[in-house]
């Protein structure tokens, strides 16, 4: 019973640190991932990078928007990124928060016409039991998944595998996180557990 006992215990932590690390699928090499790109006729961003302070004990968030009628007005949302008030973990040296404690958050579109973006500060960590939320809205992006030139049934099916996937540069492999897919919103949700490079892709 005893060996039992420690066996689960060594399972179940070998689990959380798996989670903890983030991936959730094989690996996948930039060449074999198709990040998906912005529709021609997609407004532009309002900006290409924001930024807040995280502060533990407080729930913080940040938006990004499209531009909206007139220059320099939010139009629909693209981004959105919630840091809970208990969520911050450890720093990027690898030291705990206390509370009171904030850290500046910097997210930041890598190609204004693709959906990849990269998280700052790298290293930062979020509490695998209260995890910061990323959103994304992916309503702009060509529908056309498959490049074809029509919008049909294999670009349906192309929708339904979206997934937000991350990787470490300058590490090229893309890991797979299982965002919910809210199809009909167009729409990824995903708990984030550190900081590093995010993409929508298939």
């Amino acid at each position: 019973m005893r060996r039992l006992f420690f066996g689960s215990v060594v399972l179940t932590i070998a689990l959380a640190c798996s989670d903890a690390i983030g991936p959730r699928s094989a690996p996948r090499p930039a060449s074999q991932l198709h990040i998906v790109v912005q529709a021609v006729a997609a407004p532009p961003l309002l900006t290409d990078s924001v930024s807040f302070y995280a502060l533990l004990g407080q729930d913080r968030e940040v938006r990004m928007y499209y531009q909206g009628a007139a220059p320099g007005t939010a139009g629909d949302e693209f981004l959105r990124f919630k840091v809970p008030g208990d969520a911050l973990l450890l720093r990027p040296d690898g030291t705990p928060f206390q509370p009171g404690d904030s850290v500046r958050i910097v997210v930041k579109v890598l190609d204004p016409k693709r959906f990849l973006f990269d998280f700052q500060p790298t290293g930062l960590q979020f509490s695998p039991d209260h995890p910061a939320e990323l959103t994304l809205q992916y309503a702009h992006s060509d529908h056309d998944y498959n490049g074809d030139g029509t919008v049909d049934s294999a670009d349906a099916r192309i929708q339904a595998e979206l997934d937000i996937w991350q990787r470490h540069p300058p590490d090229t492999l893309w890991y797979r996180l299982g965002a919910a897919n809210y199809e009909s919103y167009q729409e990824l949700d995903v708990k984030v557990l550190h900081f590093t490079d995010h993409a929508i892709a298939w």
